[in-house]
């Protein structure tokens, strides 16, 4: 009995690896998804960029957030964040490359940053 009760506690012991990307093949695949989906995003901002509309262009916030799951990268390469991150920056690639009539402008914008 008590060694069944050993071998629980060891099998509870075990470190549970969660799945993570691979550095030299998945992580600049991932890497290069981003940067492609921030290039598009830049040349949908340049040709709608407006001196006289205040507030911030999605592109912005994509970049922002580019940064940010790069930074994460170095850190924790687990695949579900890595998933996360890039849920994110589809979403808002999505939003840049819609037009600024589907989304309603920087209106749109302006609630989605107060939701954060």
């Amino acid at each position: 009995m008590a060694s069944f009760m050993f071998f629980g506690f060891l099998t509870a012991q075990k470190p549970h690896y969660e799945d993570r990307l691979d550095n030299e093949t998945e992580a600049p695949r991932l890497k290069a998804l981003w940067r492609d989906m921030e290039e598009r995003c830049f040349d949908k901002y340049l040709s709608e960029v407006n001196d006289d509309q205040k507030g911030i262009h999605v592109y912005q916030l994509l970049k922002h957030e580019v940064a940010q799951c790069k930074m994460l990268m170095q850190t924790d390469n687990r695949r579900e964040v890595m998933q996360e991150c890039t849920m994110k920056l589809v979403s808002l690639n999505r939003r840049c490359m819609s037009t600024a009539e589907e989304t309603g402008g920087r209106a749109s914008l302006r609630a989605a940053m107060d939701r954060r």
